[in-house]
């Protein structure tokens, strides 16, 4: 499996690894947005900081970014944060974050990424 998925009190933490193809994150997102879970969270962090490539368009990232909509009419509090020093990747996100209604930022570090994401409710 090329990422892990950890729930938190507030969130969730998924890190990938290796080759990032479209349809693993489709499955990442999936899982979190599927999840009953999604109701009481605030923040997704997605580390690629080990991803080794990726294989994700940009019309698969905007279709990614689009169907966040159906998950924020119960949820709209979550930030989305990915954490990546890869620029092709940074300016892929970049391009479609303003397809999703949440909150969405690249950060270098995880570190930095989590103190973005810090719950104040």
């Amino acid at each position: 499996m090329p990422y892990t998925m950890e729930w938190e009190p507030k969130g969730v933490y998924k890190k990938f690894t290796g080759v990032c193809t479209w349809s693993e994150y489709a499955q990442s997102q999936e899982d979190v947005l599927g999840d009953a879970r999604l109701d009481d969270i605030r923040y997704i962090i997605n580390d690629l900081l080990s991803v080794e490539s990726y294989s994700i368009t940009a019309d698969e990232a905007q279709y990614s970014a689009a169907i966040t909509r159906g998950a924020s009419m119960s949820n709209p509090k979550v930030k989305i944060a990915f954490v990546t020093t890869d620029s092709r990747i940074a300016i892929l996100v970049m391009a479609v974050r303003t397809l999703t209604p949440y909150q969405v930022k690249t950060f270098p570090s995880v570190e930095a990424a989590r103190a973005w994401c810090s719950p104040v409710d």
